[in-house]
């Protein structure tokens, strides 16, 4: 289309925005920030609201051509540029903090609010929004939810998959869709659809707003700064970070190479030039993570570091932390380019991968620099270059397809948090073989089937206006060459059995039960905190419930389960996931099928994330009337020592007949005072009687009759209604805002069910809840007012994910 019909046809939709096609204003948005790559839009929209966004998305499909969303650019991948030309959709007005709900732990925010904005939004409140990617100050929430972005304190609190309750988007059909809500489950929807959203690179949707998780602000934080004189003891520092109870929120190692470089420019902090830096940092209530200080400088000066210095103070932790934050800048500045790759790997792996780094760099006269976040084996190898010299841009990507082949090779993955774009694009067969690629491309084939919505990303075989078997075949023709090895891997890629103790992660059987599990990860040190019933397979709990008791501390299954072997209706058996805590590589099929109910399949071995066993577990059992209860249960997740507990939860009602807070913990055995003190503190300001349980064991009621899916603020008033109107016993697990109801009579039980949903169901998607049970196979059907439209368009795309899933 010529570029001034096409300005026309944007002003129609645009009239209160801007519609860019000056090649001055267009070279700006030639590029992400990876820089090097430059792709020329043929024209730039940027929206004024969310009506003129979803207007833009509408012409697109009469419009016909290629259509990429953007927020700030600073993706590292190759992300939001126009690999096809086409249209720009600039989301940059998009900015609005919406709403937050303090007592609720949510919050609604348009897709081009920043970090940083967001942060200051929710710091008056006491809260927090944990991910913390370094472009924090300029980066969207758009961006974020696209790649799935991360960040130096995820290694404890998580990624953006992990904080994402709901979301609204346009699809290229003109429907707007709302995926999920405050309360973080399917909504009205059958399926869980935002979690093919979550890190989909803007190739399946465009977003307006999201509602996001938040947590409440730890009291206090102690930084540490300790430099090595080798890998190995900076490797033995980071394994002994890991296993430590007090589970710091960031592990970052700089290499001497980047500390070198440091040291040799105006941002010098006086460190050791051929050193290892490490920077961890711990946080949590005062005085806990007070008694934790010195055992970890300990922990440190044990490992073999030369120095160790840390604080409290907040101005002194920045400076701590300046190395570190410095580094990505400073490299820009030194080099006319820069390659940020960005891969996952077991850590055992680590010096293994970081001497193919070197090795490949050295030969080809590239200089590289390490600097990664080591807690989880993210790896950021940095390859400054000049593109203008030539071959120099051939040798980087030469040694980065190298690189990627060595991480596949043991065991690792493309991506952490910065996702595939088209940097990596290439590469992903290394990774899928023919039936897993045949599943991920049937994503894009539900929403955006012609991959008009930024195509080339992701997989090579993405391209608008191809056909879909022509663009299988190009992504069969672009398989990169492998090693022998490396083709006996991808042809056997399924899980193994296996436990790795320094990831701390197994891969057991679906049919496992909890104690199975238990006897083969118990002597390493290590647990399964997430429990509903004991005798019970695994695959069993989860298709009870998308939540267990721990879940407070340690999220739903989904964010524990990180890979499977899935057979298919067909029975062939593909892997889904990986066997590396973070992952970005390809859309996430493993969150979608592990709460799904459509004909896709079943598990047959998880890959579960396993947390340390600290040495000392306990149970509090606070008793009393049902306000003291409900103000008590307010004030310990209003705090951070909801961090802390591995559940929070009120039976109603308790065994004796009143309500009863049940709170439990997993700490070294020195904490265990501490950790009684403060709920026997809570007790009397509350005035509720408290019973302490010291090596309890873990926590199991029993697989759930019926599960409830609401807010935090929401989740005790809902199950009072539950207990006062219906013959069910019920466990409310308070921060998840999960009520588990329990049949009080095992005669028609389903019947019971079905009358106590169809009483909350409304209520429940309304605020982007939901409900389930495993007497019932179709629980959460669309049952509400007016989604008859919906239950047509998810039955259209059921059908086709239906489909691709049994082919032979």
């Amino acid at each position: 289309m010529a570029t001034r019909g096409l300005e026309a046809d944007l002003k129609r939709s645009i009239r209160r925005g801007r519609v860019l096609t000056a090649p001055a204003q267009l070279a700006g948005y030639d590029a992400d920030g990876l820089g090097y790559k430059t792709f020329r839009p043929d024209a730039v929209a940027i929206p004024a609201n969310a009506e003129e966004l979803i207007a833009v998305v509408r012409d697109a499909r009469r419009l016909d051509i290629p259509v990429t969303i953007r927020g700030a650019g600073t993706s590292l991948s190759g992300g939001p540029v126009a690999a096809q030309g086409g249209l720009i959709v600039h989301t940059s007005a998009l900015k609005s903090v919406r709403s937050i709900s303090a007592a609720g732990f949510w919050c609604e925010a348009e897709c081009s609010v920043t970090l940083s904005q967001l942060a200051a939004a929710v710091e008056p409140q006491g809260l927090f929004y944990p991910p913390d990617p370094s472009s924090g100050p300029v980066c969207t929430l758009g961006g974020n939810v696209a790649m799935n972005a991360g960040g130096a304190h995820c290694f404890r609190y998580g990624v953006t998959s992990n904080y994402v309750l709901g979301l609204e988007a346009v699809l290229l059909d003109g429907g707007v869709r709302r995926f999920g809500g405050p309360a973080g489950g399917r909504g009205a929807w059958r399926e869980d659809w935002k979690r093919l959203m979550v890190g989909s690179e803007g190739t399946l949707a465009a977003f307006t707003r999201f509602w996001l998780r938040l947590l409440p602000r730890p009291e206090k934080a102690w930084t540490f700064r300790a430099t090595y004189p080798d890998l190995v003891s900076a490797e033995r520092a980071i394994h002994a970070l890991v296993a430590h109870p007090a589970c710091p929120v960031a592990i970052e190692l700089m290499d001497p190479r980047c500390v070198a470089m440091v040291e040799n420019s105006h941002m010098a902090v006086g460190l050791p030039k051929d050193a290892f830096l490490l920077v961890t940092e711990i946080d949590g209530p005062g005085g806990l993570v007070d008694s934790r200080v010195e055992s970890i400088r300990g922990l440190l000066q044990q490992a073999g570091s030369l120095d160790v210095i840390f604080s409290d103070d907040p101005q002194l932790r920045q400076r701590l932390w300046k190395a570190r934050k410095v580094a990505g800048g400073l490299m820009g500045q030194l080099s006319p380019d820069l390659v940020v790759q960005d891969a996952v790997i077991p850590k055992r792996a680590l010096a293994k991968v970081l001497q193919t780094v070197y090795d490949e760099a050295d030969a080809a006269g590239i200089p590289v620099v390490n600097v990664f976040h080591a807690g989880d084996g993210n790896l950021h190898p940095n390859f400054l270059f000049d593109s203008r010299q030539p071959g120099q841009l051939e040798q980087v990507e030469a040694i980065s397809k190298r690189l990627m082949q060595r991480v596949i090779e043991v065991g690792g993955t493309l991506s952490g948090e910065h996702g595939i774009g088209n940097d990596k694009a290439a590469y992903m067969p290394l990774v899928f073989g023919e039936t897993a690629l045949r599943l991920q491309l049937a994503v894009p084939k539900v929403f955006n089937p012609r991959h008009q919505l930024n195509p080339l990303k992701v997989f090579t075989a993405r391209r608008f206006g191809d056909g879909a078997e022509h663009g299988a075949l190009a992504g069969r023709m672009e398989q990169p060459k492998q090693s022998g090895n490396a083709r006996a891997n991808q042809a056997e890629r399924l899980f193994a059995p296996l436990i790795d103790p320094i990831d701390g992660v197994a891969c057991v059987s679906a049919l496992a039960t909890a104690g199975q599990i238990d006897q083969l990860i118990r002597p390493h040190r290590l647990r399964f905190p997430l429990l509903l019933e004991p005798a019970a397979s695994l695959r069993e709990q989860v298709a009870a419930s998308d939540y267990a008791p721990a879940s407070s501390r340690f999220g739903p299954y989904c964010d524990n389960l990180l890979g499977m072997n899935w057979m298919l209706p067909g029975g062939a058996v593909v892997r889904i996931g990986e066997r590396v805590v973070k992952s970005t590589t390809g859309y996430d099929l493993l969150r979608f099928l592990l709460g799904s109910r459509a004909a896709l399949g079943e598990p047959l071995d998880f890959v579960v994330r396993l947390r340390p066993d600290c040495g000392a577990s306990g149970v509090a059992r606070l008793t009393g009337v049902s306000d003291a209860i409900d103000r008590c249960a307010a004030a310990l997740l209003a705090s951070c020592w909801l961090h802390w507990f591995d559940s929070v939860d009120v039976l109603l009602p308790g065994p004796s007949g009143e309500d009863q807070l049940r709170v439990a913990w997993n700490c070294a055995p020195g904490e265990r005072a501490v950790y009684e003190s403060r709920l026997c503190e809570l007790a009397a300001e509350h005035k509720l009687r408290v019973t302490m349980e010291a090596d309890a064991g873990p926590i199991a009621d029993g697989l759930p009759d019926l599960v409830l899916k609401t807010t935090a603020d929401q989740c005790l008033g809902l199950a009072r209604q539950v207990v006062s109107n219906h013959p069910f016993q019920c466990v409310a697990l308070c921060y998840s805002g999960v009520v588990h109801a329990y049949a009080a009579e095992r005669c028609d039980v389903e019947g019971q069910v079905a009358a106590a949903a169809s009483q909350f169901a409304a209520r429940l998607h309304e605020r982007g809840g939901d409900w389930r049970s495993r007497h019932c196979v179709s629980a959460n059907a669309l049952d509400s007012p007016g989604s008859i439209d919906e239950r047509d368009v998810e039955s259209r795309w059921l059908a086709i994910l239906e489909q691709e899933f049994a082919a032979p």
